[in-house]
C-alpha cells in the first residue's frame, strides 16, 4: 500500500507543487542577481561619463576684468562669462601644444559691471555703448614657449577694438595643461583710454577723476 501511495494522484500533485516552488525561487534569485549585476555595472561605468566634455574643440569661457585708478581710489569692472575661441595645435603624443592657430574674444560693453550703477553708466557712455559698443580681440600671430612641467607661455600679437577704435596689442598669457586636458590661461595688458579716443570719465561734478591707464586682466579655460 505504501509503495502504491507514492504514485497516487495526490502524491503527484504534491511533487508538482514542490517543483513549481523550486522553479519560482530559482527565477526570483536569477532576477535579483541580474538586477544586482546591472546596478554594479552602472556604478563603475558612471564615473568616466562625467568626464566627457560636449563643448567643441577650442571653445573657451573667459573672465575679463578692467582695472583702473582715480584720484580717490582704484576701481574695477568685470564680465565673468565672455565667450572665446583659442585653437591650440598639438604634435602627436604631446601634451603641451606646439602652436596657437587662432585666438579671439568679443563681448558687449554692457557685459562689464562694477556693482555701482552710476559708475557703470559713465563708463558705458565713455566707451560708446549706445552705438553698439563692443570690446573685441583677434590674434594675428601667436608663439608658444614651453615652461616647466605642464606650463607654457603664449604671446599673441593682434588687434584690440574698444569704442570703435582698433589698435595693435600684444597679449602674453601664462598657461597650463590641466589633468583633464583643459588649458588654463591668465594674463594682463596695460593700455591708455586716450589711445582709443576715450575721455576718462569724471564723477561727483569732477571731484572724482579716473586715470588714463587701464589694465585688462583675463583668465580662461580652453577645451583641448
Amino acid at each position: 500500500m505504501q509503495e502504491a501511495g507514492r504514485f497516487s494522484p495526490a502524491h503527484k500533485i504534491e511533487r508538482f507543487m514542490n517543483k513549481s516552488r523550486s522553479l519560482d525561487l530559482v527565477y526570483k534569485f536569477a532576477c535579483f542577481a541580474f538586477v544586482g549585476a546591472a546596478l554594479l555595472l552602472c556604478a563603475f561605468s558612471a564615473r568616466p561619463f562625467r568626464k566627457v566634455h560636449h563643448s567643441p574643440r577650442g571653445a573657451a569661457t573667459a573672465d575679463i576684468k578692467v582695472l583702473g585708478t582715480s584720484n580717490l581710489h582704484s576701481w574695477s569692472m568685470e564680465d565673468k562669462s565672455v565667450s572665446c575661441s583659442a585653437r591650440f595645435i598639438y604634435a602627436a603624443g604631446k601634451k603641451i601644444p606646439t602652436s596657437l592657430s587662432s585666438f579671439t574674444f568679443s563681448f558687449p560693453v554692457h557685459g562689464l559691471t562694477s556693482g555701482k550703477s552710476g559708475m557703470d553708466s559713465k563708463a558705458y557712455n565713455a566707451m560708446k555703448a549706445k552705438d553698439g559698443g563692443t570690446i573685441a580681440f583677434t590674434a594675428t600671430a601667436s608663439t608658444i614657449t614651453p615652461g616647466t612641467g605642464d606650463a607654457f607661455q603664449v604671446k599673441s600679437d593682434g588687434k584690440l577694438t574698444i569704442a570703435g577704435v582698433t589698435k595693435p596689442v600684444v597679449l602674453v598669457a601664462a598657461c597650463e595643461v590641466k589633468p583633464d586636458g583643459m588649458v588654463s590661461c591668465t594674463g594682463t595688458d596695460v593700455l591708455k583710454m586716450s589711445d582709443y579716443q576715450i575721455k576718462p570719465p569724471t564723477y561727483m561734478l569732477g571731484a572724482l577723476r579716473t586715470g588714463n591707464k587701464l589694465t585688462i586682466a583675463f583668465s580662461m579655460e580652453v577645451m583641448k
